[in-house]
């Protein structure tokens, strides 16, 4: 597939990209690779001619930030369980749906790789358990 009317910019930045999500790919120079036409798939290569959609998926996927992503989702949820739970302490007594919630953020807690992030982590992790003491529920 070939792919036309990308502005050599873009052509750069897709073809710069696929090193670093896709090792099998090595394109040695990006301006000689975007201004050499491309050959179709079974026209004497071994390799599929990537389509638009996989290079953009390819460059806009990284491992690494998704799973940051997630680990800074969850600790989100934690700090929400745990802002929920103390203002239901300031009107009474906190409910059964709020304590289960807190149980099980803390029972599928996961430490992080990253040295700032995993420090979060456990600072939360830790208020958590604090509350669940408080009102003597265990995790």
């Amino acid at each position: 597939m070939r792919i036309d009317n990308l502005t050599p910019l873009m052509a750069r930045s897709l073809l710069a990209a696929l090193p670093k999500a896709a090792p099998g790919f090595a394109v040695a120079d990006a301006e000689t690779a975007a201004a050499r036409p491309t050959p179709m798939q079974g026209a004497g290569t071994n390799q599929p001619v990537p389509s638009v959609a996989m290079l953009v998926t390819l460059a806009a996927a990284d491992p690494a930030i998704e799973r940051r992503r997630k680990e800074a989702k969850d600790a989100e949820r934690g700090l929400d369980a745990l802002d929920r739970l103390h203002k239901e302490l300031a009107t009474g007594t906190p409910s059964v749906e709020r304590l289960r919630e807190i149980v099980e953020w803390s029972e599928n807690f996961e430490a992080s790789d990253n040295p700032v992030l995993a420090g979060i982590l456990s600072d939360i992790e830790l208020r958590v358990r604090v509350e669940l003491a408080k009102v003597d529920v265990s995790a």
